[in-house]
């Protein structure tokens, strides 16, 4: 890593040299990588530097002599407002001598609501009988979604996890697991029962990192590991065919499968991003070069994610770009959103995407997963139990439940309100 170059912003994000996850900068000489747990260095002027603690003296006898004061001035407005009172009663009565009591008793109202409206015109502050001062109104709102089922836990045993990222859904409703490092993928069945381990042959430099999983409705399961992809029977777990990537034209990355069973594969380097469409038997049908660069050049597209909606049309989300790209089937650029915050509907280094029967995209991120409809216009956010863990990928069914795999093990099922 080199130094910041003097009048540019130091990055919030660099890249873990182990796995080349995204990791947050932080106030520290280093900080673990979530996924794989590496101690990675950071540079002291890349380093958030906390502002000094300024600590004041206040001075006690000054603040008692203004709430003194603010007492005092209190009791003359209310002794102001008392005597306006009295003065026009006073009037009211001695003329009531002359006049009947229902006339009094209108001329009173009369007066009051004079008092009452001098007083708001002039900025006084008038409570009416029993009500409390600075009451907060309650303002209640809907749940955005619950977990309706939850099962698992960390480990290496049958239906245990050790830093799973990926969760898929087959033809039959059974859930699909993929650890991160280790290659075990598990099958549940659409309770949470186990039902089957694949372990995942290492690749040619003896690596199992997965880096995607996705199944289709004719029962094939994919798996990306390596730079290649390999297809799985869901019925039997066997090991149908190995679509090998090649270097450096098609390391495949991160995968999803449409509604035809086309499959769709990002390829990302440090100096190229694609998208490659293939059919069910591996043959390249369909390329996209400089997918993202070609629209924002100032987006590394380097860490990115891939999901097709019931239309054909694709959609990207960049890490590093802290953006959502939309193409069409042909994969012609439609339209992007996102920015970079804290705020309901902003991205904190987004990495996971995912998209309902309804073309609705849900995107994960630091900050969450957040719901957009096809415009990107922000609908709601999943309520996360960080007790459970933290979000680390997820996918969509047909009736639109939302399953999260955490990476404490976790598979928690939403179902979403009013949905």
């Amino acid at each position: 890593m080199s130094a910041t170059p003097a009048g540019q912003t130091p990055p919030k994000l660099i890249k873990c040299p182990s796995c080349a996850a995204t990791v947050e900068v932080v106030d520290a000489p280093s900080v673990q990588c979530r996924y794989c747990g590496t101690l990675v260095p950071i540079p002291a002027e890349y380093r958030p530097h906390k502002p000094p603690v300024v600590i004041q003296q206040i001075d006690a006898t000054a603040y008692t002599e203004y709430a003194q004061q603010m007492t005092q001035s209190g009791r003359r407005v209310g002794c102001i407002i008392t005597a306006v009172v009295l003065v026009f009663t006073l009037g009211i009565v001695a003329y009531s001598l002359f006049t009947a009591t229902t006339t009094i008793t209108s001329s009173v109202t009369s007066v009051q609501e004079r008092v009452q409206q001098s007083l708001q015109q002039s900025g006084v502050d008038v409570e009416a009988p029993g009500q409390k001062p600075g009451a907060p109104q309650p303002t209640p709102t809907p749940g955005f979604a619950s977990i309706v089922l939850e099962f698992g836990g960390q480990g290496t045993g049958p239906g245990l996890m050790d830093d799973p990222r990926y969760i898929a859904l087959d033809a039959d409703g059974n859930i699909w697991t993929a650890d991160y490092q280790d290659g075990r993928v598990q099958q549940f069945d659409p309770s949470g029962k186990f039902m089957t381990l694949i372990q995942v042959p290492p690749d040619r430099n003896d690596y199992t990192l997965i880096r995607g999983l996705a199944a289709d409705l004719k029962g094939s399961l994919y798996v990306s590991r390596g730079g290649d992809i390999l297809k799985y029977d869901t019925k039997t777990g066997e090991l149908l065919a190995t679509f090998a990537g090649k270097f450096p034209d098609a390391m495949y990355d991160a995968i999803a499968v449409d509604a035809t069973n086309t499959l769709y594969a990002l390829h990302t380097t440090a100096s190229d991003n694609a998208l490659i469409k293939l059919d069910a038997d591996g043959n390249p049908v369909a390329r996209w070069d400089d997918i993202v660069t070609s629209i924002n050049k100032r987006d590394p597209a380097m860490d990115m994610d891939v999901a097709v909606d019931g239309l054909g049309n694709i959609a990207i989300v960049s890490s590093f770009g802290n953006q959502v790209y939309i193409f069409d089937r042909e994969g012609q650029f439609v339209d992007r959103f996102g920015q970079e915050g804290d705020e309901p509907g902003q991205f904190s280094s987004p990495d996971k995407i995912a998209v309902d029967g309804q073309s609705r995209l849900y995107v994960g991120h630091f900050g969450g997963i957040d719901q957009f409809d096809g415009s990107g216009r922000y609908l709601g956010s999943l309520p996360i139990d960080y007790q459970k863990g933290s979000p680390m990928g997820f996918t969509i069914d047909r009736s639109g439940d939302v399953y999260v795999v955490t990476n404490q093990g976790k598979v928690l099922k939403y179902q979403l309100t009013g949905k």
